[in-house]
């Protein structure tokens, strides 16, 4: 009589040297927005893949938004175009925390006009930019091969949520 022990795995690989990856998300906050009610819209592609653990890329994310203040409107806009890189503690598991370093470009933008009625109305804008150097954290949460939800935390935007793919 023979015993026949047989051991199954399955990986939800995301993360392989060789793949690549890209993400789009809505995030919280961030940069100059924080108050303003605006909603990053961010997307990434990474596609340096080094030893097992190592990812590296670009991240892009934008954000504008306006309100109205009683005597005028006011918008804000950011932009932030950055190089990352992540580490991956996990890579290859249904669950893969991560974190990296990002070096990258803020182009920040802010106006104001007052209506008419406000006497000596006026508007003014202001805009600016800057390099910025930053860290991120998060999760890919892999639902099939080739599927996750990715929560971020960094600095622009503060927060995201988002679904990322593998290719």
């Amino acid at each position: 009589s023979a015993l026949l022990i047989t051991f199954s795995t399955q990986s939800y690989s995301q993360y392989q040297v060789g793949k690549n990856t890209g993400s789009l998300s809505l995030g919280v906050g961030g940069g100059y927005l924080t108050g303003t009610g605006a909603i990053p819209i961010s997307a990434e592609y990474n596609f340096l893949n080094f030893e097992k653990n190592i990812q590296a890329g670009l991240f892009a994310s934008f954000a504008s938004s306006s309100y109205d203040f009683g005597h005028g409107t006011a918008k804000y806009t950011n932009i932030v175009i950055a190089a990352q890189g992540n580490w991956h503690f996990l890579p290859g598991d249904k669950v893969d925390p991560f974190v990296g370093l990002s070096l990258g470009y803020l182009i920040v933008s802010q106006s104001t006009t007052y209506n008419r009625d406000v006497p000596f109305g006026y508007a003014y804008s202001a805009s600016g930019s800057t390099i910025f150097f930053s860290a991120q954290a998060g999760l890919n949460y892999w639902f099939n091969e080739g599927w996750a939800i990715q929560g971020r935390v960094g600095y622009f935007p503060y927060f995201s949520v988002g679904v990322t793919h593998s290719f």
